[in-house]
């Protein structure tokens, strides 16, 4: 079966036409119909249903599957000249939270040594998001956090760089702040900014206010911590963060909680997803490094 013909059957597929397919690719309506016709003869099969009084086509079950595999090939393909080109520049890839991995960046990036021009950045906001990322071997390696400890996940090296506590940020002028300790009873009126589902924060607060409150209390979800930071500077709202999130505000203050749930910050690698020599070194040194962050946390 000739790639070519498969690379105009999927396009053909795709837009229902020959005059687009054709014109896609440079060259005449009979080359992509011959091509066509190849590709059924081999197959011995009707791909394109022509509808020739309504002037229109449409696919049979027999080309929606060559479609389906087609499309598995071609993103194949396009994943095999992605990691030959990566080999031949020696290209490395890293996952890290803006947020979170952003904090070691000032020590890890001194140190990246020969890989600091060929080091690719993989950001992303959630935590959970690049936990997966990680999972399916998309990103080899990168720093993220959890609600847990240990990830239950055998194809997965993890080693902890650091443990935090949240706390409770609000506006200086808050009531709360003037108190040296906060009790449940203090906050049960209290209105809480937290991060929306599919972020780690909002799965350690919804466990720490069922285990505190009765009811749910009142909340405010955002996928974004700056909004949430600036509503809590500005209203009597609480905002639910990780030290390293706020950073130092004069526009915020910490109030500190009683027994706080943890936040965990670890380095994280695909074991299965070591193809690439120059990637396993960095990695190795990445894990050493983050090794060095464990031991000085």
């Amino acid at each position: 079966m000739n790639l070519q013909d498969i690379i105009y059957f999927y396009h053909l597929a795709e837009s229902l036409s020959f005059t687009d397919t054709a014109a896609h690719f440079f060259v005449s309506q009979p080359s992509i119909s011959m091509s066509l016709k190849r590709l059924e003869t081999e197959l011995e099969t009707t791909l394109i249903d022509r509808k020739r009084f309504h002037k229109r086509m449409s696919l049979t079950r027999s080309g929606e599957i060559l479609h389906r595999h087609a499309g598995v090939i071609l993103d194949s393909l396009s994943q095999i000249k992605d990691d030959i080109h990566d080999y031949k520049n020696q290209i490395v890839y890293f996952g890290f939270l803006p947020t979170i991995g952003g904090h070691f960046m000032s020590t890890l990036l001194p140190r990246l040594g020969k890989f600091t021009s060929s080091v690719k950045f993989v950001e992303e906001e959630s935590s959970d998001i690049m936990y997966e990322l990680v999972r399916s071997g998309e990103v080899p390696i990168a720093i993220t956090g959890s609600d847990l400890p240990h990830f239950n996940d055998e194809n997965l090296i993890q080693i902890p760089i650091a443990t935090q506590k949240l706390s409770l940020w609000a506006a200086p002028d808050h009531p709360l702040t003037k108190q040296k300790q906060i009790t449940s009873q203090d906050l049960k009126d209290t209105v809480f900014i937290s991060l929306e589902k599919g972020y780690t924060h909002e799965r350690i607060f919804d466990r720490w206010a069922q285990s505190k409150f009765d009811q749910p209390p009142q909340t405010l979800y955002t996928k974004e911590i700056q909004t949430a930071l600036s509503i809590a500077s500005s209203t009597h709202m609480v905002a639910f963060m990780i030290d390293i999130l706020v950073k130092e505000s004069k526009d915020l203050v910490k109030i500190p909680l009683i027994d706080p749930p943890e936040f965990y910050i670890s380095l994280i690698l695909n074991k299965e997803s070591q193809d690439n020599p120059f990637q396993n070194e960095f990695n190795e040194m990445m894990m050493a490094l983050a090794k060095e962050l464990s031991e000085n946390k």
